[in-house]
């Protein structure tokens, strides 16, 4: 049976979230789940914010080690070795235990989704969606699971663009540069080359990686088929020679979906390396310029480069998340379109005479 959100048109990113939501919110509202839930969150958000400050004093680090080295001050350059060695100490407790804690979310969202899902299925009986079984198992794990890997990635840039996003300023604020008889001082000119370069990066990716979201869903849904064949021989207990020739061209389906998608992705793929590895050395030849007319020191070059990179990777997210949203959403339609066709079936399964209400008496 061909996966029917195949022939679904396709909603919004608006819509596909909303209704996302009214499938899955219950886990983050819901009496049971609430507390365990905001309690998780809460945490993981604190632990975003510790790792944004530890990015803080890395950036200052930066600053430090390399003035200490432009004047050749060897007590100073031992001393940030030491405070590295901190700072990496704290990296790593806080990533550690902030991935402890989005898979603990992703976990309990998961189970709270499933059962569900599971009681929608049973409600609908024989009547409900097509690979309902391969839904349950597989969409609501990698839409949970994907959600929530987004949604801290997305909150650390957040948090992370707050706070660099005033240091670049800062750093912008140097006496002026003489270029060709010329002085030079833009305010915050930092800020405004790093929105310039994502902006147009953003507009490319999207153009880009347009086919992305597609090309993933129609792999999901020949997979699912694929699946719900294999389940159907199992059951049947059918071992004929038949039985390949329907399964074989179900896997053709598989591969044919696979280069589809195969081909978006390296077409993503071949721009985001160009836009990543190109933005790593950008900040140096934008800071060029200040160090070599003696305004600033080496070290406020490599402050300044690393505080660039971050606050571009910071707006760059959606570039960087393209691959994964467009899993989340194939995944996300899936779970919504299990949820309104078993909701559709209990409907139409309702006795007649249920939906009509009995006429009122007169009043006289």
């Amino acid at each position: 049976m061909a996966d029917d959100l195949a022939v679904r048109p396709r909603p919004g990113w608006r819509r596909a979230l909303r209704c996302f939501w009214t499938v899955a919110g219950g886990y983050w509202t819901g009496s049971g789940s609430r507390r365990e839930a905001l309690g998780l969150l809460a945490a993981l958000l604190a632990l975003n914010a510790a790792e944004v400050a530890l990015f803080l004093r890395f950036n200052t680090w930066n600053r430090d080690l390399f003035d200490a080295l432009e004047r050749r001050d060897a007590d100073v350059v031992l001393r940030e070795l030491v405070v590295l060695v901190v700072i990496v100490l704290g990296f790593c407790v806080v990533t550690s235990t902030a991935l402890l804690a989005r898979r603990r979310i992703a976990l309990g969202w998961r189970a709270w989704l499933s059962a569900r899902l599971t009681t929608d299925w049973l409600a609908a009986g024989t009547g409900g969606a097509a690979n309902a079984d391969g839904r349950i198992a597989e969409d609501a794990r990698v839409a949970t699971e994907e959600a929530v890997e987004l949604f801290a990635s997305f909150a650390n840039a957040l948090m992370t663009l707050s706070c660099f996003v005033g240091v670049l300023w800062a750093l912008s604020s140097h006496p002026p540069v003489t270029i060709g008889g010329m002085s030079l001082l833009v305010p915050g000119y930092l800020v405004w080359l790093a929105l310039i370069y994502v902006c147009t990066g953003l507009a490319i990716t999207l153009v880009v990686g347009r086919s992305l979201v597609r090309t993933t869903d129609h792999r999901q849904a020949m997979e699912a088929d694929y699946r719900a064949a294999l389940v159907r021989v199992r059951d049947t207990r059918m071992r004929s020679t038949a039985e390949g020739a329907p399964l074989a061209r179900l896997f053709g389906a598989v591969a044919g979906s696979f280069d589809r998608q195969s081909g978006a992705f390296a077409r993503l793929e071949f721009f985001v390396c160009w836009f990543t590895r190109f933005g790593l050395g950008l900040p140096f030849l934008i800071a060029t310029p200040a160090y070599l007319a003696g305004v600033v020191t080496l070290g406020w070059v490599m402050q300044a480069a690393q505080a660039f990179q971050t606050v571009a990777a910071a707006l760059s997210w959606p570039i960087g998340n393209m691959p994964r949203l467009a899993t989340w959403r194939a995944s996300a339609e899936r779970v919504i379109a299990l949820h309104e066709d078993a909701e559709a079936v209990a409907t139409a399964r309702q006795p007649v005479a249920s939906q009509r209400a009995p006429a009122k008496q007169p009043a006289w």
